[in-house]
C-alpha cells in the first residue's frame, strides 16, 4: 500500500506540475494573442496611413504636372507678349518718325505759304 501511496503522491505532484505548466503556457498564449492583435491593429493603421500618403503623393504629382503645364503656358505667353511689346515699341518709333516727317513737311509748306502770301 505504501508503494501505491508513493505512486499516488508522485502522480499528484506530476499532475500539479503539469497543471502549473499548463497555466503558464495558457498565460503565454494569451500574451502572444494580445501582442498579435496589437501588431495586427498597428499594421492596419500603417496600411491606412500608407494609402492616405499614396493618395496625397498622387495628388501632389498631379498638381505638379498641372503647375508645370501652367508655367510652360505662362512662360510662352510672356515670351509672346515680350515679342509683341518689342514690335509695338518699334511701331511707335516708326509712327513717331513718320509724324516728325509730316510735321517737318507741314512746317515747310506753311513757311512756303507764308512766304508766298507775304
Amino acid at each position: 500500500m505504501d508503494k501505491f501511496r508513493e505512486k499516488l503522491a508522485a502522480l499528484t505532484s506530476e499532475r500539479d506540475t503539469a497543471e502549473k505548466r499548463r497555466e503558464e503556457l495558457a498565460e503565454k498564449v494569451q500574451q502572444k494573442e494580445t501582442e498579435f492583435n496589437d501588431k495586427e491593429e498597428e499594421l492596419s493603421t500603417l496600411q491606412s496611413r500608407m494609402k492616405l500618403l499614396e493618395e496625397q503623393l498622387e495628388k501632389a504629382e498631379e498638381d505638379l504636372k498641372q503647375s508645370k503645364t501652367n508655367f510652360t503656358e505662362a512662360d510662352l505667353r510672356a515670351e509672346q507678349l515680350g515679342k509683341k511689346a518689342v514690335k509695338l515699341e518699334q511701331e511707335v518709333r516708326d509712327q513717331e518718325k513718320k509724324n516728325e516727317n509730316i510735321q517737318n513737311k507741314w512746317d515747310e509748306t506753311k513757311a512756303e505759304l507764308e512766304e508766298l502770301e507775304g
